[in-house]
């Protein structure tokens, strides 16, 4: 490939490929664990005495990779794949709903869960809930993911908020079936919490956002899976000379977000694929930098001579999580 003109199809395909590929990240472990849990717990509930904690809650900043962690770790798990029903059809065991901005209250959840399994949504919420319950347990669906979950909790009436509370302490309290579920979003709705019988029944999974020091072998790992092994680009020296601390201006280039880390390096590399250049250089990243952020000069982070001291805390690099 070092000596090969690439077309515009094999370059698209390799971009496909690159952007299909899962990288084994610092919280693997950790989700892992929780819906081992899960999958534990539903068989303690049909064993007669389950534990009360019937799932977690994720949360962290936009782009730690708390999505793709999550739905990674539910598909290695046999339990929560499609079942052959009676009829012959293959049906789901497991619901993944990712909420939308209309989602803002519980009536909007419930219509959405019900759209999801194909159901009509036309009615009160006393009757679209009981139709809920009803075809969960019918359906045997054993969990539901439910996914930017801070769009149904960022009302700023009480009510509306207590709202959501009561509905997920209905579906994870309920004894005719061993409903389990997965909250994820922003660190908002880590405030559901708050509310005793749903500290009771979750757990929380806190996403944190990598440290340029502590964590420099993590993102040195990204670059090489990414760039290397993924795109087959070398890496130039200057990348990994420590003395450049370029891993460092990298991390902070993203606010430490795992899964905006992935994005901004594959940019990069993407960069000099379709410049017909196999060497990776801190060039390529100067340059998706400044066209993701829309800043140049000294206020680049790859540029600047006192880097650490830039604040990209409020600047929006328009990924999504």
């Amino acid at each position: 490939m070092a000596n090969q003109i690439m077309t515009n199809e094999k370059l698209s395909a390799l971009r496909a490929s690159v952007r299909l590929r899962y990288i084994d990240s610092p919280m693997d472990k950790l989700v892992d664990d929780e819906v081992d849990y899960i999958a534990t717990n539903i068989r303690d509930f049909e064993m007669g005495a389950a534990s009360p904690r019937r799932g977690f809650i994720a949360y962290g900043r936009s782009g730690t990779g708390k999505t793709t962690a999550i739905r990674q770790a539910v598909a290695k798990r046999p339990e929560f794949q499609p079942r052959i029903n009676e009829y012959g059809e293959l049906v789901p065991r497991a619901i993944y709903l990712k909420l939308s901005s209309q989602c803002s209250n519980a009536i909007d959840v419930i219509r959405a869960l019900l759209g999801e399994m194909n159901l009509p949504t036309a009615g009160t919420k006393p009757e679209l809930e009981n139709e809920l319950k009803i075809q969960i347990r019918e359906r045997q669906i054993s969990l539901i993911h439910l996914d930017e979950l801070q769009h149904a909790v960022r009302s700023n009436t009480a009510k509306a908020f207590e709202a959501i509370q009561d509905l997920v302490k209905e579906m994870l309290s309920r004894e005719d079936w061993h409903l389990h579920m997965i909250l994820s979003g922003m660190p908002r709705i880590s405030e559901m919490r708050k509310d005793d019988q749903i500290d009771r029944r979750t757990f929380p999974l806190p996403f944190h956002c990598m440290d340029p020091d502590t964590d420099d072998a993590w993102v040195e790992k990204l670059l090489v899976d990414t760039a290397v092994n993924f795109c087959g680009l070398t890496l130039h020296d200057e990348l990994l000379d420590p003395k450049f601390e370029f891993r460092q201006r990298l991390c902070l280039s993203m606010n430490g977000a795992w899964g905006k880390l992935i994005e901004f390096i594959q940019g990069a590399s993407f960069r000099a694929l379709a410049r017909n250049r196999r060497v990776l250089t801190k060039t390529d990243f100067e340059r998706e930098f400044e066209r993701a952020r829309g800043l140049s000069g000294e206020e680049n982070i790859f540029i600047a001579r006192d880097f650490r001291a830039i604040d990209l805390s409020d600047v929006r690099f328009g990924m999504e999580d």
